[in-house]
């Protein structure tokens, strides 16, 4: 079996155009990477806005009564989740303590 040589103005040309489709295909920008999720802030937000409305609503506040109490567990827990995953969902889990705590005044104020 013969092998076949490229000449070296051929071969120059192939490396050259090779070279430029794999620097177009690096110069695209690629997704960006999410950050990680803390879910215990997120619930507290749920169970804080679920709180705050079911304590304005007077049917609903007799099953919603004791959502604050888990918002307000959650959201610590969220915040401490958060110092230890670079700052991820700290407002969520500060958003969750004010809806939990808001809450919780209003079911107490409002029996």
């Amino acid at each position: 079996m013969e092998t076949l040589a490229l000449a070296p103005a051929e071969e120059s040309a192939r490396d050259t155009s090779w070279e430029t489709r794999e620097r177009t295909s690096q110069d695209a920008s690629p997704a960006p990477a999410k950050g990680p999720l803390n879910g215990l802030a997120t619930l507290a937000l749920a169970y804080g806005t679920l709180s705050v409305i079911g304590a304005l609503i007077p049917p609903v506040r007799t099953v919603t009564g004791t959502i604050p109490v888990p918002a307000l567990v959650l959201g610590v827990t969220g915040w401490a989740n958060a110092h230890r995953m670079d700052g991820a969902g700290r407002k969520q889990a500060l958003a969750g303590l004010a809806t939990g705590l808001t809450g919780l005044v209003l079911t107490l104020c409002t029996l």
